[in-house]
């Protein structure tokens, strides 16, 4: 262990030093980067939309606002091939590309993870949408300098650039009040400010919602503070703190009711970054971050279980890029600790330390990638990582991108000892797991015939050895097991057209086959068909925005053995917004009404917890 901490203490020196020395530029030679490049390089990824092999999707701060989303959930949901679906506790389970594995899709905040050790959900409610800059998803495979534990996609999460200029453009103040079926009332506030010397946001917001079956409602309320200062030569300070709490019931499935079970989930945040300039043709970043999690668990028997969760990390990443653009070259490392402590599991802790490089070479149509990562853990001990791939631009409407990447998803705390998610009657761990061991690829093809134009068609395939899966016992109770060998392969299919009326649609299909090596039956929650069509348009004279969409999911299993008593019905649901901006005594606002499920279309989410069926929502955001 001494060896490990004094390894990772050696090698983050050794990227700050480098950043220190490259950072020193010649007095007579002006930087080749303003503060404004800084971010683009560093954040806004264009570079791996446009011409990388990688399949990137974005969403940028100004379509969020137009579309009036509500939630980090929300963004997601719009992002063709992604889905997010409703935890039984806190946080939700993401699926890209149809994958139907918990706990393979890595989120960053500005540059560092989010995921915790402790569990495979993520608590994406604590991130106030009105602090959000961009939001990226990276397709499978993904490349090694985000980071580790990636292996279904990963998650780029950029806060708002808060900078003198940015004030006198943007709107100073929003307010949001909102309310629906269900009991479900919000309101959410922002307010950006200068202070000390720089730029804050002050966000805050509290949300309370009923669900259809008993012991299923929630109350949660976040608050965030984000402040940043710039410095004259070039770089950026940045501090970004989030407190997060939740209280709310979990019913359990319908065959093994826990109707008095409840959770009191409490989750704070801080985070100290500076971004700056290298030489002349380079930038680096540090991350400084730390959480702490504290839970309270009421089981159906009465009795109160704790657990306390706490993480400390440093993160460092630097980029270097030749002057006449023809290669760039990454570097980072890590090092985190994350502690553990429940009632049941007592405690138990985690180290990490990984190093990551990658090397981009453009040869004219040609860009190539190669990347490899080490991390090294005190419990499961070194993993490696691997991401290659070469984009070739056919023509120059089109790019053919073929990619290759291994990965390593360590087992989780949750899985490997305790739950602390959803009532304590419902699952255990096993302190057995292997950590999973996954080859993935891809090829594809993407043909731009204009801006809002576009076709794409993408064969993947992903082959995992140990794959973490739960099975059911006769005590109702769920445990986690390895599956020896698992694959999945299919098409993914998306079409983008925007016509010169106004209008816009976006398809996603995806077919896919998937196989546990155990059963010879279908991976779980992983259905054969899966697709997502989205109508948007704007009427020209009151500027109304009209939104539609309508969701797809095949026949699906909540377990490797695919009895059919675990058997999820194929669905389909229909959901429809309408937003109308407005001035309301010389305030800009925008007025929404919201319906979910406009059929009432009955399916599950998760087993035995049934979707609420349809919704309403309505709500006022203003802007000072």
């Amino acid at each position: 262990m001494d060896f490990r901490r004094t390894v990772s203490a050696a090698l983050m020196a050794v990227l700050l030093v480098a950043g220190a020395a490259w950072g020193e530029s010649p007095k007579d030679s002006p930087a080749a980067f303003t503060l404004g490049d800084v971010v683009v390089t560093a954040e806004r990824l264009d570079d791996y939309v446009k011409n990388y092999p990688q399949n990137v999707e974005v969403v940028e701060r100004r379509e969020i606002a137009k579309r009036n989303l509500l939630s980090v959930e929300e963004v997601l949901k719009t992002i063709s091939g992604v889905e997010v679906y409703s935890a039984a506790g806190i946080g939700s389970r993401i699926s890209i590309r149809g994958s139907g594995k918990t706990g393979g899709v890595l989120v960053l905040l500005n540059g560092r993870p989010l995921n915790s050790n402790q569990h495979g959900n993520l608590d994406l409610n604590a991130i106030p949408v009105d602090s959000i800059q961009s939001i990226s998803v990276f397709k499978p495979p993904v490349p090694v300098w985000l980071g580790a534990g990636a292996s279904d996609g990963a998650i780029h999460i950029v806060t708002r650039s808060l900078t003198s200029e940015a004030r006198k453009k943007e709107a100073l103040s929003t307010v949001k009040l909102n309310a629906g079926s269900f009991g479900f009332a919000e309101t959410s506030l922002s307010q950006r400010l200068e202070a000390a010397g720089g730029n804050a946001l002050l966000s805050a917001a509290l949300k309370r919602r009923d669900g259809k079956r008993a012991n299923s409602d929630r109350t949660d309320g976040s608050f965030g503070l984000s402040w940043s200062r710039e410095k004259e030569a070039g770089g950026r300070y940045e501090v970004n703190g989030r407190y997060y709490e939740a209280e709310y019931g979990t019913p359990g499935p319908t065959d093994n009711l826990t109707p008095d079970a409840r959770q009191l989930y409490r989750k704070g945040s801080l985070d100290a970054r500076y971004a700056g300039i290298m030489g002349d043709n380079g930038t680096f970043t540090v991350n400084l971050y730390g959480d702490g999690t504290n839970m309270r668990d009421k089981a159906q028997s009465g009795l109160t279980y704790a657990l306390d969760d706490r993480k400390l990390g440093l993160k460092a990443d630097t980029t270097l890029s030749e002057p006449d653009g023809l290669w760039d070259l990454r570097v980072g490392g890590i090092s985190e600790w994350n502690d553990f402590s429940h009632t049941l599991a007592g405690g138990h802790h985690r180290l990490r330390n990984g190093l990551s490089g990658q090397v981009d070479r453009r040869f004219g149509v040609l860009t190539g990638t190669l990347g490899l990562r080490g991390d090294v853990t005190n419990d499961f001990g070194f993993s490696p990582g691997l991401s290659a791939g070469l984009g070739w631009g056919a023509t120059p409407k089109c790019l053919i991108k073929v990619r290759a990447g291994y990965s390593a998803n360590l087992p989780s705390f949750e899985q490997l000892y305790q739950t602390t998610h959803g009532s304590i009657d419902q699952t255990r761990g096993n302190p057995d797991l292997k950590e999973e061991r996954i080859w993935s690829y891809d090829v594809g093809i993407e043909y731009k015939f204009q801006k809002d134009r576009l076709a794409q068609a993408t064969l993947f395939r992903a082959d995992t050895g140990d794959l973490i899966a739960y099975r059911r016992g006769t005590d109702l109770i769920y445990r986690p097991v390895n599956i020896a060998r698992a694959e999945r392969e299919g098409i993914e299919l998306t079409g983008k057209y925007g016509w010169n009326t106004g209008v816009s649609a976006e398809i996603n299909l995806i077919l896919q086959r998937s196989e546990s090596g155990d059963t010879g039956k279908a991976l779980p929650y992983t259905p054969e068909v899966k697709a997502k069509g989205t109508l948007q348009y704007a009427l020209p004279s009151l500027k109304t925005r009209l939104e539609g969409s309508v969701r797809y999911e095949g026949v699906r299993f909540s377990q490797t053995e695919n009895l059919s008593s675990q058997q999820l019905d194929g669905y389909v649901t229909v959901d429809l917004k309408a937003t109308q901006p407005l001035t309301i005594h010389g305030v800009a606002a925008d007025w929404y009404v919201r319906v979910d499920n406009l059929f009432d279309a009955s399916f599950e989410s998760h087993y035995g917890y049934p979707d609420d069926g349809i919704r309403f929502v309505t709500g006022l955001q203003l802007r000072f």
